[in-house]
């Protein structure tokens, strides 16, 4: 297995969180609209709750910045085993992109995601 330049995987890892932190974005304005909504309903613990996915949001796009900022101060000569670097991760896609450093972060049919049911 070739390295790869521990840049790359960070600027990977970057794309990666940036993506999930524009998920955690769409999420957080879906259930503002809810508690907007449904306020007269929610007790003030479910709302203070539901208000996490802010500081989750905050988190990820900081933490996308900060991988960011690590890729660009890093040695491209520091290289890094990208297979071993992903092993126990479950989601095969991800685990693949990360390994590879493939520039981008995207949802593929191959990534599974455990949905919630009405049942």
């Amino acid at each position: 297995m070739s390295k790869l330049p521990l840049p790359v995987l960070l600027a990977q890892l970057s794309h990666e969180l940036g993506a999930l932190q524009l998920m955690a974005a769409d999420m957080e304005a879906t259930v503002d609209d809810m508690i907007e909504r449904h306020a007269g309903v929610l007790d003030a613990r479910s709302i203070q709750n539901l208000q996490l996915l802010d500081i989750l949001n905050q988190t990820l796009l900081a933490l996308a910045q900060f991988a960011a900022n690590t890729a660009g101060l890093a040695p491209s000569e520091c290289k890094i085993d990208g297979l071993a670097a992903v092993r126990g991760i479950k989601l095969a896609s991800l685990a693949q992109r990360l390994a590879r450093g493939a520039g981008h972060a995207v949802k593929t049919e191959t990534d599974s995601y455990e949905l919630f049911s009405e049942a």
